[in-house]
């Protein structure tokens, strides 16, 4: 996604959510409290957020317009200069130092020329006390943020081979990669960088930011809670698409569909249910395609529809 086609997201927002009965309120769009479900801008455009919002009996459509910051990507701020902290080397075009400092110079020259561009448009609605999310970000943003993430890593590492800390305890390794695998911030992060924000935030050094061997032992965890994580998904939903009747009935003992009527809305509810159902880990779209399609889920929609158009007609004057 290119910057003005980002833009444009952008400018035709107040036109959809007027064309949809919503108001239109800027407000910060993101977190990790309450209840979320986030909406992949893979499979829905604003336009088709906005529609769903109205269709689920929202009144209020709120924005979020990101812009770049380049000094989210400088790897060695001024007021944290330190040269020390680079790996050794012989000041060589080709040593550690060299090479870590010049791409970081590179990543901050090319952030730069994107300074206080459009990064990112996020909308969401309230539904149910449920906040649902949307966010599209731009592919360079997502590149910087990313080369960033890589360098972080790279010299967090060099650093702790460096300060010569001892090998982590494979067993506190271990345990931590266990808590970060449940955690709902690190299950739903999209990226590695928020996995490692989410994880800083809840195991920080306990001997401030230079302890090497700390950074060291939670990027190996979660390295493992990260497998662990996909490993649990797949599992959960085979398990799902192995007994989708027992997941059906489910999904109708527990009222999911009794107030939806349109199948854009059923497709949100049933991703919901499914991402609670198992703990945080959102469904393929063919999982909840296949669900949607048991027999019984098929049988309760034309039961539905019947009685919607009996409801209908009795409306209607004598």
């Amino acid at each position: 996604m290119v910057a003005r086609d980002l833009r444009k997201v952008a400018d035709a927002l107040p036109e959809s959510a007027s064309r949809n009965g919503l108001q239109l309120i800027s407000a910060s769009v993101g977190g990790d409290t309450g209840l979320r479900a986030h909406l992949s801008s893979d499979q829905y455009d604003a336009d088709a957020v906005a529609q769903l919002a109205a269709a689920c009996g929202a009144r209020i459509l709120y924005v979020d317009l990101e812009h770049f910051d380049a000094n989210e990507v400088d790897v060695f701020p001024a007021d944290e200069e330190d040269e020390s902290l680079l790996p050794a080397g012989d000041g060589s075009a080709g040593d550690d130092s060299a090479v870590l400092r010049r791409r970081a110079d590179e990543l901050l020259t090319a952030a730069r020329r994107r300074e206080d561009a459009l990064e990112a448009v996020g909308i969401a609605f309230v539904v149910e006390g449920v906040v649902h999310e949307w966010q599209m970000t731009a592919a360079w943003a997502d590149d910087l943020h990313a080369r960033h993430a890589s360098l972080v890593d790279e010299l967090q590492q060099a650093r702790y081979e460096r300060s010569g800390t001892d090998e982590p305890d494979p067993l506190e390794v271990q345990r931590i990669a266990d808590l970060l695998r449940k955690m709902p911030a690190v299950i739903s992060a999209g990226s590695h960088s928020l996995r490692r924000d989410a994880a800083d935030e809840a195991f920080p050094p306990p001997n401030g930011d230079d302890d090497w061997g700390h950074h060291h032992m939670l990027r190996e965890a979660l390295a493992l809670a990260q497998q662990a994580i996909q490993k649990d998904a797949a599992d959960a939903y085979r398990t799902i698409e192995n007994t989708l009747d027992d997941t059906a009935a489910r999904l109708l003992d527990q009222g999911v569909l009794d107030d939806v009527h349109d199948a854009p809305t059923r497709r949100i509810v049933t991703t919901d249910f499914l991402t609670e159902l198992t703990g945080g880990h959102r469904p393929k779209p063919r999982t909840v395609t296949l669900l949607l399609g048991r027999p019984t889920v098929k049988d309760f929609l034309v039961r539905q529809k019947s009685a919607a158009k009996s409801e209908a007609q009795q409306a209607l004057p004598l």
